[in-house]
């Protein structure tokens, strides 16, 4: 079954902040090269990654001008945020408000972009 971007929702706490009209995630898993002279020269990657990072960018309608609040006070760091997923899959941890921006037409509700980075670990809970 498809997904569709407005189903994204974002929450900080229980509480829901934002419905997601487009998204997009980026998860990078670094590798770790761990060649030695023994492996014929071939590269060998660890079976871990060095650093993991998670880029989420959303734009949506707010539900609650939590993120805005953010983006206008002194730090940039959002907690205890959940990203749940269509499917009812969620991504759960602390993120960096990396960009904010807002518009609004006269007859239409206010939109937001935003970009949000991982800031620590992150968990993953998959669909049940």
């Amino acid at each position: 079954m498809a997904d569709t971007g407005r189903d994204l929702l974002i929450l900080k706490g229980a509480t829901a902040i934002a419905g997601a009209q487009e998204n997009g995630i980026s998860i990078d898993n670094s590798p770790i090269d761990i060649t030695s002279i023994g492996d014929g020269g071939y590269r060998t990657l660890a079976e871990f990654a060095g650093m993991r990072a998670l880029d989420i960018s959303v734009s949506g309608v707010w539900v609650d001008k939590v993120i805005r609040d953010q983006a206008l006070g002194t730090t940039m760091l959002l907690t205890d945020i959940t990203i749940e997923f269509a499917d009812g899959g969620d991504i759960a941890g602390d993120f960096y408000l990396a960009s904010y921006e807002e518009t609004g037409a006269h007859d239409g509700a206010v939109t937001f972009t935003a970009a949000l980075q991982s800031s620590g670990a992150w968990t993953y809970t998959t669909a049940a």
